[in-house]
């Protein structure tokens, strides 16, 4: 039993996430999704066909880009400049 539990937590962290579910999580609309991946602000997996989000990715975006606006492509790509000069520091 309690090793059971130890795997669903275990199944429940690595859990990846489609681009929907994605922009759900964010309540945005799947083509905000599609731009944030075109600016390199979110970093999706390719697994076969599809691109895949993992819910660790989505933890360290809203870490990182807590108070920024990425609401449209240059707006996001601002943010994204910031967000890397704060890592270089």
């Amino acid at each position: 039993m309690k090793l059971q539990r130890s795997v669903n937590v275990i199944l429940q962290n690595i859990k990846m996430l489609t681009r929907e579910e994605v922009a759900t999580c964010l309540n945005v609309n799947i083509d905000n999704v599609s731009m944030l991946c075109d600016v390199g602000v979110l970093k999706p997996t390719k697994i076969g066909r599809a691109y895949m989000f993992s819910q660790g990715m989505l933890l360290k975006f809203q870490h990182d880009y807590e108070g920024l606006n990425v609401c449209n492509r240059l707006k996001a790509l601002e943010s994204k400049k910031i967000v890397e000069q704060r890592g270089r520091k």
